[in-house]
């Protein structure tokens, strides 16, 4: 978690990682309200694989890119991405992959909001197991409208966080568990 009001010297792995961050969790955002409109109209504007695979990299890119100071967090969160892009690397079946990238964006969500207090994203580590939960239900209408809402929450998280200077997501390097 950052501490905006220290400003760390950023060399350029610091930049492209926070970047690269940031970048994973717009493509999510993205990802989500291409799945929502998907729903709503009945087709899909992306193969179901590729939306899949997409929104797995999408919140692999935040995980591995992760600034924040709790190790613990850190790996579980990790843990997540890491896994999540093996089972999808694996073919294992679309709800597994599907779970480890909703929990890695969960857990994000949940970071970003101690972090910066983005109107909204207290309801992201809920709506985001519920759609999980809808999509395997095979509740169609519901899955949509909460995958509409998540990207719209994390549409305005990707648009707060590119807004903010780049050494708001480092912190104080003093603080990180290694």
């Amino acid at each position: 978690m950052a501490n905006p009001e220290i400003e760390s010297e950023l060399d350029g792995i610091d930049r492209l990682s926070v970047c690269l961050y940031r970048l994973g969790l717009s493509l999510a955002a993205l990802l989500l309200l291409c799945r929502g409109v998907s729903l709503l109209i009945g087709q899909d504007i992306l193969a179901h694989g590729t939306w899949l695979t997409a929104l797995m990299v999408g919140s692999g890119l935040c995980g591995f890119y992760l600034h924040i100071y709790d190790k613990r967090v850190r790996f579980l969160l990790q843990g997540f991405a890491w896994g999540g892009l093996m089972l999808a690397a694996s073919g294992a079946p679309d709800p597994l992959v599907l779970g480890a990238a909703l929990a890695t964006l969960s857990g994000l969500a949940f970071k970003e909001q101690f972090c910066f207090a983005i109107p909204g994203i207290r309801l992201l580590p809920m709506l985001l197991p519920l759609l999980w939960l809808l999509e395997g239900l095979r509740l169609g209408w519901a899955a949509a409208l909460v995958a509409l809402v998540s990207g719209l929450l994390l549409i305005l998280l990707s648009l707060a966080k590119w807004r903010m200077p780049l050494h708001f997501d480092i912190g104080d390097r003093s603080r990180y568990q290694l």
